[in-house]
């Protein structure tokens, strides 16, 4: 499956099945299942993601390196900061706000990636080779809980008890064959134990605490690949 697929796939029909399938209903993976399947993959219990597929007797120990391809992002078809509030002010964004949030989301993401997969010794790259494992990700379902728009930043304050909510789906890929080796989908959300003042700083931080949590499963099952070898 190319990048151009993966978009289609991630952002379309996995965005609908998405909406069953993260609730771990049976009948909602059926599709995933059966599409992984074909695939050559097969579904695996995790403790780290809410849904995994690996292709069987293939290890990860022979990579060093990774190839992040562009993150897509996409907000949940149901979210609408505009009906917020009454029309307020505080939710009016614009296109550009839209796009802002998406290509921070994506930005960030490469940059936890890269700091926590450093831990375990792996670099990122930007070209193919033997030893690079090729990283297609995206951020579906995102659901932003105060945006904070640039037009009204420091005019007013919002108190939530969470930020929102994302899903990633990832695949992983041999840099050069191009062979799907595994598939990752997991919905996660930002929640606090009080009302926290909501910013687009502190958005940001809970969107990169969350990224974190990926990155590190990533790392611990390179990790683990290398340790049985």
């Amino acid at each position: 499956m190319n990048t151009t697929h993966f978009k289609i796939f991630a952002t379309g029909t996995l965005a609908c099945v998405l909406l069953g399938a993260c609730q771990t209903t049976p009948k909602g993976i059926e599709p995933l299942d059966e599409l992984s399947n074909s695939e050559g993959l097969t579904r695996v219990e995790s403790k780290a993601v809410d849904i995994l597929y690996r292709r069987p007797h293939v290890t990860l120990a022979n990579y060093s390196k990774l190839l992040i391809k562009p993150v897509e992002v996409q907000f949940a078809k149901h979210w609408d900061p505009d009906s917020n509030g009454s029309g307020s002010v505080l939710y009016r964004m614009q296109d550009v706000d839209r796009e802002k949030i998406k290509s921070e989301l994506a930005n960030a993401f490469v940059e936890v990636f890269e700091k926590e997969i450093g831990k375990g010794g792996y670099t990122v790259v930007t070209q193919p080779a033997e030893d690079v494992l090729e990283i297609q990700a995206a951020i579906v379902n995102l659901y932003v809980v105060a945006p904070d728009p640039s037009q009204t930043a420091g005019r007013s304050k919002v108190y939530t008890t969470d930020a929102g909510e994302m899903t990633l789906v990832m695949q992983l890929h041999d840099s050069v064959t191009g062979q799907l080796l595994a598939r990752a989908i997991d919905r996660e959300a930002a929640t606090h134990q009080s009302w926290n003042w909501t910013t687009s700083v502190s958005n940001t931080a809970d969107a990169k605490q969350i990224i974190n949590g990926w990155a590190a499963s990533l790392r611990k099952a390179l990790d683990a690949s290398r340790s049985q070898t």
